[in-house]
């Protein structure tokens, strides 16, 4: 009796032991992530898509969305066909911050607040994304560093205050064009949409009121660091992050973008390595960046591509 409980006992450890070596950990690799380039905006397909990696029986489906409000779009469309392909744990969504806790409340309600009329979705496709999560019980997680670290990491790399509050100002105007809160830059209702974003974002970021104190000194601001009129004559790509691009505001966007990059990869490690499947909805730009470096961490995806309902036989 003594002899088989012996044998019993060595058997189980012997099954935890070999257990545990299976279950590698995820080790970071964030000097993989690409910097955006036009070479990389280049390689980056027209829609949004899907790609879905395994890991330790588990997986990670990345929804690289075409920012949009209309729902019968591509993104709203992908998004929509991840529920209901993939058991999902947690949900990280683009555009708040992780700090914020699972399952914020300010999220969900603001979330339930977003009019659709007509095939227009208030709001984008984080309304379904957070939607979606909520109808799953899977955890929502915003995917945003606090604006304190994104506002050191910037500073670090030889940027003014000034330059960081005008570019966070700045990266709102497409956000604006989208949802229909203003024609185009040259909108006269801009104006006061920049005074209103300039406070929100000094107060964000933790500057002194005088700071770009309103929409003049904005514009002087921008002037003087884009070397253009600001008006019609804005261009959406003077917000993108892009290393090598045309504008001083890339190059600060740029600097925005590594400091975002780096806070989701640990992200998603770090859930990964909890036992969860997981999914992220962030623009196709940030999986672009993001994919060497989940290549590298977890091997190349099992699938890729806009019909995630034909993914779940490749990635079992």
């Amino acid at each position: 009796m003594i002899y088989t409980c012996r044998r019993f006992v060595a058997f189980m450890l012997a099954t935890l032991i070999l257990s545990s070596a299976c279950q590698r950990s995820i080790t970071l690799a964030p000097s993989k992530l690409n910097s955006w380039t036009s070479q990389l905006h280049d390689r980056q397909p027209e829609d949004a898509f899907g790609a879905v990696y395994k890991f330790g029986g588990k997986k990670l489906i990345f929804i690289a969305a075409k920012h949009s409000t209309e729902s019968d779009s591509l993104t709203f469309k992908v998004i929509k066909e991840a529920y209901a392909t993939f058991d999902i744990d947690s949900v990280i969504v683009e555009g708040y911050p992780y700090s914020h806790g699972p399952n914020s409340e300010k999220v969900l309600r603001w979330a339930a607040r977003k009019q659709a009329r007509n095939e227009f979705q208030e709001g984008g496709e984080s309304v379904p994304t957070v939607m979606g999560a909520q109808a799953e019980n899977a955890t929502i997680w915003g995917g945003e560093p606090d604006d304190a670290d994104i506002r050191a990491g910037v500073l670090s790399q030889g940027f003014s205050e000034e330059d960081l509050l005008g570019s966070y100002t700045l990266r709102s105007v497409p956000q604006w064009v989208r949802e229909r809160k203003i024609s185009s830059a040259g909108d006269p209702q801009t104006r006061t949409l920049i005074d209103s974003e300039l406070e929100r974002n000094r107060m964000r970021l933790g500057f002194d009121a005088g700071l770009l104190a309103d929409y003049g000194a904005w514009l002087r601001w921008y002037v003087d660091t884009n070397r253009k009129f600001f008006g019609e004559e804005f261009e959406l790509q003077e917000v993108g992050p892009l290393a090598n691009g045309p504008y001083e505001t890339n190059k600060i966007s740029a600097a925005i973008s590594r400091a975002r990059a780096e806070f989701l990869l640990g992200l998603i490690a770090k859930h990964l390595n909890a036992g969860e499947s997981l999914m992220v909805v962030f623009g196709a730009s940030h999986f672009m960046i993001h994919e060497p470096a989940l290549n590298h961490m977890l091997g190349p995806p099992c699938y890729k591509g806009d019909e995630l309902g034909a993914a779940l036989a490749k990635c079992e």
